[in-house]
């Protein structure tokens, strides 16, 4: 797909990449300033799609200057390492939490294979990417690409090396995955909570840091822009407790854990027409993962003390 062009912002641009064979699910952004940043890699399935992409907006792999992952999941990630390939200008800024990981992957790959479990596959795989290529980012970092800098904010929660990225000029943030996920057309936002390190705490912390903020919008990786950021904001931050105290009031009594996920599609899911149900239900299963593994720490923290 060809990058479209933000309605209030004519140099910054997203393409749909077809993430996991879904329309609508895997954003990338293009910033188109002075210095040219691809902001999310995707996973290493996608990275054709990104290049064509960029081939399509008039650029060689080679103007790019700079590439920015929001974590280090495979799913925002996994794409970087082949990008950099070809584009022989560019770094790759992360989380000073992640960096080691894209530089070796090893552990990253088999921690999300038991994440992900028969997910495993679509989530593709990683490249390492040498060390002098990657910029580590700690909060409050900037990148300046001539006409805007790009504020890296830290937002634990979804996984301890997220990050938040302010555009300071048009006050717009990419979110990554620390704002749950976006589906436009249904307009539905749900959470998302991955094992092994979800923190429903540092997400809540979040939520009320960007909303501080007051954005112009939220730049979803899943999946686009969102113009009504206060409301979304604060629909997660009621909906993301809310799911977790459905999760753990269940297993508490010992249902299992695709019946939670049933009843979550049900609640959440019937009045969906652009995204299949066994779409959402893979997304949802992955969340009540996280949160059984979360609540299990927290238990386990608790005899401890």
């Amino acid at each position: 797909m060809p990058f479209q062009t933000l309605p209030w912002d004519a140099d910054t641009h997203y393409t749909d990449t077809g993430m996991l064979g879904q329309a609508g699910f895997g954003a990338t952004y293009l910033v188109d300033d002075e210095r040219k940043c691809l902001i999310e890699t995707g996973t290493s399935n996608e990275v054709d799609a990104i290049e064509e992409a960029i081939a399509t907006f008039g650029l060689k792999p080679e103007d790019i200057d700079a590439v920015i992952v929001s974590h280090i999941h495979l799913d925002h990630a996994g794409g970087a390492g082949y990008l950099l390939d070809k584009m022989r200008r560019a770094k790759v800024y992360v989380h000073h939490r992640g960096a080691r990981h894209l530089a070796d992957p090893t552990r990253l790959l088999s921690s999300a294979q038991d994440a992900l479990q028969s997910m495993a596959a679509e989530f593709g795989t990683m490249k390492p990417i040498r060390s002098d290529r990657i910029v580590a980012v700690n909060e409050n970092d900037t990148l300046d690409l001539g006409s805007r800098v790009l504020r890296f904010m830290d937002s634990p929660g979804h996984a301890p090396h997220e990050l938040t990225i302010l555009d300071e000029k048009t006050r717009c943030v990419y979110t990554g995955d620390a704002a749950g996920l976006y589906f436009p057309g249904d307009e539905l936002l749900l959470p998302i909570t991955p094992p092994p390190s979800f923190d429903l705490e540092a997400n809540l912390r979040v939520f009320a840091r960007l909303t501080q903020l007051d954005p112009r919008a939220l730049l979803y990786s899943h999946y686009g822009p969102h113009v009504h950021p206060r409301r979304a904001l604060q629909q997660m931050a009621m909906r993301y407790p809310a799911w977790a105290g459905i999760v753990k009031a269940r297993t508490r009594t010992g249902e299992p854990e695709d019946r939670i996920v049933e009843e979550l599609l049900r609640t959440h899911c019937l009045s969906m027409t652009r995204y299949p149900a066994d779409f959402l239900r893979r997304r949802i299963a992955n969340s009540v993962r996280g949160l059984v593994a979360y609540h299990q720490r927290l238990e386990n923290a608790s005899s401890l003390g």
